[in-house]
């Protein structure tokens, strides 16, 4: 099922607009069993089907239990089935949510090749999307090894998924900074959209953002510009991630009178980056002919946007109580919420399966950099929601592949509820989520989600801090 959601989130990722999609009437037998009045009779039914010599009746009791929300039900029916069935669709299933979840790329080869062995011949699994999912997934696996993420993705059969495979290997090496591969890749998914359509489409203009933005990691300047103002000319909408991208083309490009209007936006919204803002005095002498008044012009627009923020963060704050916790962080060290009183503690609830807390992260480095002599302050990294048995090495391999300096603890799944405790306390809806706990152990701000600005993110957060150090 979660690589059932994967397929059309890829396919849905490109899209201009992604649509509702209805939902899929629920099955005769299924719905007699949620309607049942008698729970005696309804007894009966499930215990019988426990014991079918048909796996589909096992698949029936999974999709009951799934609408209760048993995940304890659900673990041991799909065991059953794989014992009863081991050639069937639930031990199919499992072995490719083996290759879904695996990290080593030597194991991950070895767990497609049995699944080639065990289930290509499979008459009822013939042309199944999940071997396509499983040449995607383990070609992601490849790290610094360009022919091999090449090559399982060339193996990948619907025409469809194979380009979005491309597109979307392309953001993984992208964000690994693989960025020649990553231009190898989407140069493949714009050559196989233009063949499929003749005209250009939504997703040929999603994958000429992408490769703007790579072509700007590459140093590929006059080109990216030129994607990008194709995108622009056809595009109008608001893209915070593409229109960064394409500001900072045009200042590469030295077309700073372009320019000039959107770094003097960005600096007001908070979102200038590092190289829009070192290419603001340019811009100001194209557009003005002189660079009379810029640092006092730099300096009201800086001033004008603190003072903003801390209005609409004074609206935000909070003051309540945060649970306490006790997690073991990724050398086994126990790390108790209690002990931390009298600092600053930030939370962040994370998982490694989780692409915008992932996406995050660079700008929650840069918060830790900024804050790692303040002795009262500390950032914990809460890993949680995991979806593998290997969480805590998981979640170790990415940290350490990645370079991050993060003090991580795992909130880990109790083995009878199936439940995360400590997210589950701070009811946590969605990742990432993120709280600010002043000296007293309350919490004093919350956040949801990521809007991919890493300056703003940091500068948001840096006001936080300050405001519950003023006395807030």
């Amino acid at each position: 099922m979660k690589k059932q959601i994967l397929y059309f989130i890829l396919l849905l990722f490109f899209s201009v607009s992604v649509v509702a999609q209805e939902q899929q009437p629920v099955p005769v037998e299924l719905k007699k069993l949620i309607d049942g009045k008698d729970a005696s009779q309804i007894n009966k039914i499930l215990d019988s089907l426990v014991s079918t010599d048909k796996e589909a009746n096992l698949n029936l009791l999974i999709s009951f239990y799934t609408t209760k929300r048993n995940p304890a039900k659900i673990d041991s029916i799909r065991k059953l089935a794989i014992q009863k069935f081991p050639n069937g669709f639930a031990a199919f299933d499992a072995l490719s949510d083996k290759i879904y979840y695996e990290t080593d790329p030597v194991k991950n080869e070895a767990n497609y090749k049995q699944l080639i062995s065990q289930f290509g011949k499979v008459p009822e699994l013939a042309g199944h999307k999940y071997f396509d999912f499983s040449r995607h997934f383990v070609a992601l696996t490849f790290r610094n090894n360009p022919k091999k993420v090449i090559y399982y993705l060339n193996l990948v059969q619907d025409s469809l998924y194979k380009t979005q495979s491309y597109s979307y290997a392309a953001r993984e090496t992208y964000a690994r900074k693989e960025y020649a591969l990553a231009e190898t890749l989407i140069r493949k998914a714009i050559t196989e959209e233009s063949n499929r359509n003749s005209e250009k489409t939504p997703a040929y203009y999603a994958y000429a953002k992408q490769l703007a933005a790579v072509l700007y990691a590459n140093s590929k300047f006059k080109e990216g510009l030129k994607y990008a103002r194709e995108v622009k000319e056809a595009d109008k909408k608001e893209d915070k991630p593409f229109d960064d991208t394409f500001l900072k083309l045009l200042i590469s490009n030295k077309q700073y009178k372009d320019a000039y209007p959107l770094i003097v936006a960005r600096i007001k919204e908070g979102t200038a980056s590092a190289e829009i803002k070192g290419g603001f005095r340019n811009a100001y002498v194209a557009e003005k002919g002189t660079d009379d008044g810029f640092t006092e012009f730099e300096a009201e627009l800086y001033a004008s946007l603190k003072a903003k923020l801390r209005a609409d963060l004074e609206k935000k704050m909070v003051r309540e109580p945060a649970t306490n916790f006790s997690l073991k962080d990724l050398n086994g060290q126990l790390v108790s919420l209690a002990d931390l009183k009298g600092k600053i503690v930030i939370l962040d609830f994370w998982a490694t399966w989780c692409a915008p807390c992932k996406a995050s992260f660079p700008a929650m480095q840069m918060a830790v950099n900024k804050y790692e002599k303040d002795p009262n302050v500390k950032f914990l990294f809460i890993h949680t929601w995991e979806k593998t048995q290997t969480a805590v090495k998981d979640a170790r391999d990415y940290i350490k592949a990645n370079n991050y300096n993060f003090q991580v603890l795992m909130d880990l799944k109790d083995p009878v509820t199936k439940i995360n405790k400590t997210i589950s306390d701070y009811k946590v809806k969605g990742i990432p989520a993120k709280f600010v706990i002043d000296g007293n152990g309350d919490i004093r701000f919350q956040l949801m989600g990521f809007d991919g600005s890493n300056e703003a993110a940091v500068e948001e957060l840096s006001m936080m801090i300050d405001m519950i150090k003023s006395g807030k």
